[in-house]
């Protein structure tokens, strides 16, 4: 017999896992929005009309009715701090670091934390590692040094 009402660190893996990919999903499809606010033109193709100085892919399809750009719906930026917001959310290490109460009420939180910690673990160093294979939190040194 299953044991009903049981969670499982597996289980709570699974969940964060499934919402990154989720998140991944979304990030993939390339949805571009207008940003017209009279247009709201959505699109997964780009447009490779040029209309003046105006860069490659970013003119509206209805152009000449609309003088709107295609901007995209959901960011490498915006997946980024999804990903970071759920490692935030898991890291049960600084949580008791950031958090501002008295000494006397720390040792209690501080116990309980221990007991959520092996719970959310293998959920934490899931999305963590989801995460680290984003290069958009890598910073390349080529790119800020200026060579003279």
């Amino acid at each position: 017999m299953v044991n009903v009402g049981r969670i499982s660190p597996g289980m709570i893996a699974n969940q964060v896992k499934r919402q990154a990919e989720g998140f991944v999903s979304m990030y993939y499809k390339g949805l571009m929005t207008c940003d017209d606010e009279t247009c709201k033109y959505t699109t997964r193709s780009l447009n490779l009309r040029l209309v003046g100085d105006s860069e490659r892919g970013t003119v509206c399809p209805n152009y000449p009715r609309c003088n709107g750009h295609l901007l995209r719906k959901y960011t490498e930026a915006d997946l980024y701090k999804q990903l970071s917001y759920f490692c935030h959310l898991l890291d049960t290490v600084r949580c008791i670091e950031k958090v501002q109460i008295e000494a006397s009420a720390k040792i209690p939180l501080e116990k309980e934390l221990i007991k959520i910690r092996p719970m959310v673990a293998l959920a934490a160093s899931t999305i963590q590692s989801i995460r680290d294979r984003c290069a958009y939190g890598w910073i390349q040194l080529n790119d800020l040094i200026v060579f003279v």
